[in-house]
């Protein structure tokens, strides 16, 4: 997905790249009610929010392969799950808007590094009037700390902002500062212990750490 717009001010030169699902957009209900209804259609047991914090992982086709989905309907299990995605509802983390339009204004470098699909991520821009201030998207990446590795060569000072444990030491590994958002199936301890320099609750909360 293409590059944004990008403002000369005080944060020209740091990048502040953003996971998607869980911190800037909350979307564990969303993607469960999505993956009980792929599991409920081929007869096997929905998962509740406990079980889905533990169990849900990355990529969709391994995750389905645990949870009993057939080899050869894997494929299909994805796409509904996808379509079931779509049109599930979901919200903005809290200081999402104000934060972004902030860092944006003071010439940062905004991006999206998520495993998420590109659509998955579009309709959420649309949906939940995103601000549009991104400098790039990746989407459906499949491996963050490749990923990040190439992006830190381009600026001076870089930030990963993620709810993930896995995301703060892919972040610290490829040479960002690891941030963490507390919502999601990481908590604030597991967060630190991986490495994030900053636990964050609100978005707002990002704006004095970057700037």
């Amino acid at each position: 997905m293409g590059e944004g717009r990008h403002a000369a001010g005080p944060l020209t030169g740091t990048m502040v790249l953003f996971d998607w699902g869980d911190t800037v957009v909350i979307d564990a209900d969303r993607a469960r009610a999505a993956l009980n209804v792929v599991l409920t259609r081929r007869g096997l047991p929905a998962l509740g929010e406990t079980e889905f914090s533990m169990r849900f992982r990355l990529p969709l086709g391994e995750l389905f392969g645990r949870l009993g989905v057939a080899d050869d309907d894997r494929a299909d299990a994805e796409a509904e799950w996808t379509c079931e995605l779509d049109v599930a509802r979901a919200h903005l983390r809290d200081g999402a808007v104000e934060c972004l339009d902030e860092l944006s204004r003071q010439g940062a470098w905004l991006g999206v590094v998520s495993a998420s699909s590109a659509s998955a991520v579009r309709f959420d821009q649309r949906s939940l009037a995103v601000p549009a201030v991104w400098n790039s998207v990746d989407a459906s990446v499949p491996d963050k700390y490749a990923l990040l590795l190439r992006h830190r060569a381009t600026r001076r000072e870089a930030y990963f902002v993620s709810d993930s444990a896995d995301d703060m030491r892919c972040a610290s590994a490829a040479g960002f500062t690891p941030i963490g958002v507390t919502e999601g199936e990481a908590s604030a301890g597991s967060l630190r212990a991986a490495g994030a320099v900053e636990v964050i609750s609100s978005l707002r909360e990002l704006i004095p750490i970057v700037s």
